[in-house]
């Protein structure tokens, strides 16, 4: 594997809304697999909503010259009101940064974050079943498969995924 590029986690404003878009219109993939197929400025800002709303952590990870090359947001505790349990809602790397090590960086600096809480003691996710390549991923982290397939409310199937501290 080559070595991931230099990147930073910043939580993200209304004013990295097109930025955004950009990243989900590559990830368009991804997006693909879901109910929705195309990226949208309604659909960036109901994600930053949402995360607003659970209080999580919706970041732009950002190369060195200020590009941001993917999103991931996470709760770092209290999922599921459970004080020990954090939780990771989603990481999209845009198409140029995938297979470089990428995800799997972000993925250790977000449970390096995590890990400042003594009390968290357990990592949730959930990926979707039609998404193999998301699970193998997951599972390259440590994370292991905890459910059966269950049908979300936005009428994808998923299965959660957990990792242990």
């Amino acid at each position: 594997m080559s070595v991931p590029p230099a990147f930073s986690l910043r939580r993200l404003t209304a004013d990295d809304e097109p930025a955004v878009l950009d990243v989900y219109c590559q990830c368009e993939d991804f997006l693909a697999l879901g109910p929705v197929a195309t990226a949208s400025l309604f659909m960036v800002q109901a994600d930053m909503n949402h995360a607003a709303e659970q209080g999580s952590l919706y970041c732009g990870i950002f190369n060195r010259a200020g590009v941001m090359m993917g999103v991931v947001d996470y709760l770092p505790q209290g999922f599921e009101r459970q004080p020990e349990y954090a939780f990771l809602e989603l990481l999209m790397i845009a198409a140029p940064y995938r297979g470089q090590g990428l995800g799997a960086a972000v993925v250790a600096a977000v449970e390096a974050e995590i890990r400042h809480d003594p009390g968290v003691t357990i990592i949730l996710s959930g990926v979707q079943v039609n998404n193999p390549g998301a699970i193998r991923f997951w599972q390259r982290q440590g994370y292991r498969i905890v459910s059966e397939p269950e049908l979300l409310p936005d009428a994808t199937v998923a299965v959660r995924l957990r990792k242990d501290l």
